[in-house]
């Protein structure tokens, strides 16, 4: 290792362009990017680079974007022309893996046309794959010797999302259905051959009570576990395939599928490696410490087992997401070369070392500035919002701009509650990350005025549309619109008569009646004056968006939305609520857009039912606000370069942030194979013996722990002036999840 001390800019710079890997570590903020960004433009004007022979990428989108933009500060002129149009400058590695994969794909067994998958899409691809698992057709898809009680099948849909993720970490570490299902015969033989001593003092005293049973299970049903996590190995495999199958049939690709495409491609195409190899001789990559395993084999295929020519900067502190298959140690250990930077000045002493302590664990007093780190913790959840909208609009009435505000938590999905004081006190926002968009009343809002204009009997949808303050119709209204009229025309038809649900006599009548009077206007002259003359005009708008939607299908969303009103002002809301309204529905507006882009002259319906299958995904789709427009309001994970003056980590209490660790339903590990938690069947305990054993000796829920500590710490090092970590109630002993909040009050003494 190197130890950069008053030569750091001349061992970054002068370092030949064709060493084997460069690291540039240090702590946060002490200038790893810039040091990047120096080396780059002096290689450039030593060497004669091209820009267009460079790779310049970060782990994060705002990484890239950031380091591309120091860059572009260093160039002259016509390098910087040069550089802007790179293909490959400021990008993340899907990038350049979508590019290889279109290079090679029809040599490659894939589809021609490539398509870009989000990750709010995938499910919709797994669930064609796993149709025939969860229907008549089991025997025929697995076979009959695969016993259904398997870990986990109970609950399908958990079930499916669990194979998924484990098929996007397979897919990551390079591991095939084929190889998978060989690691998982062999980890199985191997465990079950010769168990383990589940009888070892270490292992009972760090089980729980309730799961010390499952450790007293006799060879019998051990035989019995072996046997169902075979079959369980055997499904998972024969989904795996499924879900690949699906790709390539359908030409579609998420990021981590373009990656493990590519580096496939790469190797099994001397030409196309050659090609990419002679193209692309330079390369550096910001925050590497969040890389998946699955990117640097890429980039090793295109640089060499040793990745001569390409620099690494990153700290294994900022590490977040080795649950995900970022492995930082491992990364790090690839470098020939490791130069070391000094903690810079660009994070307040105090700051890091809380920072630092929560990282680590470590709970020794710091001797802190008042004002610099804060903690506070409120009876309840009410009083925590209350106390972070009133610090931040004081904040802002002193002095400090918006943007220069952040309010983060692990995810953005806990954060509407904090948004609401926030826009009620006329604080602008910009939100970022998985907001949970489709759960929000502005984009059920949008969606209810765009089902109205394609199909106006469902009942939930129009019910929404009538309320809303276009109309505003009361439950007196409503009643009157939901009931049979006095004088009903008699019906060309008679309409069946059936009893589905017991006996209750179903009326397909009174199923419809709601929309039929609302577009009839059978039941108009018993509305109030008022309440008529709003649907009446309703009437008259819903029947041109309707013919808007049939001529421009999913291309009439935007007009319908903002014919509906949903983009003015309502009495008595904050202009911060009304931007915040906006930017909700743009969102909903730029998934159909998407959506229509991808399906061209699709119906607006189409679009819709979309919504319908994404909406229950456990994380749905990311938003990204425009920088400096308001408080910084998501997840800590897309904070990215940015620093703020103040940062406010709220909800840090055990349970929000770190949540409980609770495992999926089955693990996998190259080395034991596969790990089911349920002992599903006829079993004397309720986890089986293999995955208490297992999470012991992984210390799965201590690695978890230590993750959000990182993540914690990160949010804390981000600012500049103060950070305050906040939480409600009663503070617990920190044995299922640790307080945060809790160990900062005893690292100050307060």
């Amino acid at each position: 290792m190197i130890r950069a001390l008053d030569g750091v800019d001349a061992r970054i710079t002068e370092a030949p362009a064709a060493s084997d890997l460069i690291l540039v570590t240090g702590p946060v903020g002490s200038g790893k990017s810039d040091a990047l960004a120096q080396r780059y433009a002096a290689l450039l004007a030593a060497n004669g680079i091209a820009p267009d022979a460079t790779v310049v990428a970060s782990s994060h989108p705002d990484g890239a974007r950031d380091l591309a933009a120091r860059i572009a500060s260093r160039l002259d002129g016509a390098t910087q022309a040069a550089f802007a149009n790179a293909p490959f400058a400021g990008i993340t590695l899907d990038a350049l893996a979508f590019a290889i994969v279109a290079d090679g794909a029809l040599a490659g067994g894939l589809a021609p046309d490539i398509e870009r998958l989000e990750p709010d899409e995938i499910e919709e691809i797994f669930e064609r794959a796993a149709a025939p698992l969860f229907s008549a057709e089991w025997a025929e898809y697995l076979g009959a010797d695969i016993d259904p009680e398997i870990s986990g099948l109970r609950t399908p849909d958990r079930f499916a999302s669990t194979v998924l993720r484990l098929i996007v970490k397979l897919r990551d570490a390079g591991i095939s259905p084929d190889t998978m299902l060989v690691q998982a015969l062999r980890g199985a033989s191997a465990f079950y051959g010769k168990p383990p001593n589940f009888a070892d003092p270490g292992l009972l005293v760090a089980t729980k009570d309730e799961y010390r049973s499952s450790l007293l299970v006799g060879p019998v049903e051990l035989e019995r576990q072996h046997r169902r996590e075979i079959d369980l190995a055997k499904i998972v495999a024969k989904l795996y395939r499924s879900y690949i199958d699906e790709l390539v049939r359908h030409g579609c690709l998420t990021a981590g599928d373009a990656i493990a495409e590519a580096t496939r491609l790469l190797g099994e195409q001397p030409v196309l490696a050659g090609a990419y190899r002679e193209r692309l001789t330079f390369a550096i990559v910001d925050d590497a410490h969040d890389l998946r395993s699955g990117e640097v084999r890429l980039l090793q295929a295109l640089f060499g087992a040793k990745l001569r020519g390409v620099t690494f900067a990153g700290t294994p502190q900022s590490a977040i997401h080795s649950f995900a298959g970022a492995r930082p140690e491992a990364t790090f250990k690839l470098a020939t070369t490791t130069i070391e930077l000094p903690a810079g000045s660009t994070v307040p002493l105090a700051i890091a070392a809380c920072a630092h302590a929560i990282a680590t664990g470590t709970v020794a007093p710091q001797t802190v500035s008042a004002g610099e780190v804060r903690v506070y913790r409120a009876a309840d959840r009410a009083g925590e919002v209350a106390f972070v909208a009133q610090r931040v609009a004081g904040l802002i009435a002193a002095g400090t701009p918006a943007g220069r505000i952040a309010v983060v938590h692990r995810t953005a999905r806990t954060l509407a509650g904090y948004e609401d004081a926030l826009v009620d006190a006329g604080v602008p926002l910009a939100l970022y990350g998985d907001i949970d968009l489709l759960a929000r009343p502005e984009a059920g809002d949008a969606l209810a005025a765009l089902w109205a204009a394609v199909d106006p009997y469902r009942h939930v949808w129009l019910l929404r549309m009538l309320a809303m303050p276009m109309l505003a119709l009361g439950d007196i209204s409503l009643g009157v619109l939901c009931g049979e009229p006095a004088n009903p025309q008699a019906v060309l038809f008679p309409l069946p008569v059936a009893e589905p649900e017991g006996d209750r006599r179903w009326d397909r009548r009174k199923d419809v009646r709601l929309a039929m009077n609302v577009m009839r206007g059978e039941r108009d002259n018993d509305l109030s004056p008022l309440a008529r003359e709003r649907i009446l005009a309703f009437r008259e708008r819903r029947s041109a968006w309707a013919a808007h939607a049939r001529d421009a299908g999913a291309g009439a969303a935007r007009a319908i939305v903002e014919d509906a009103g949903l983009y003015l002002a309502r009495p008595e809301e904050t202009p911060a609520r009304t931007t915040r309204r906006a930017f909700i529905v743009d969102a909903v507006l730029a998934l159909i857009d998407r959506y229509a882009l991808r399906h061209p002259g699709a119906a607006l319906e189409a679009a819709l039912e979309m919504f319908a299958r994404i909406a229950p995904a456990e994380r749905g789709p990311l938003v990204h606000g425009i920088d400096g427009t308001g408080v910084f309001a998501g997840s800590i994970d897309r904070i990215g370069p940015r620093r703020f003056d103040h940062v406010f980590a709220v909800d840090a209490r055990a349970g929000s942030f770190p949540p409980y660790y609770v495992p999926d339903a089955f693990l996998f590990s190259p080395a034991q194979g596969m790990v089911p938690k349920d002992a599903a069947g006829d079993a004397p305990a309720g986890r089986t013996a293999k995955f208490t054993w297992y999470s012991h000796q992984t210390k799965l829920k201590e690695a978890y722990a230590r993750e959000h500590r990182r993540l914690l710490a990160l949010a804390m090092s981000r600012a500049d002036v103060s950070v305050t970590v906040s939480a409600s109630g009663r503070a617990t002993r920190g044995i299922g999840a640790p307080e945060f909040e809790a160990e900062l009050q005893s690292m100050l003494g307060r």
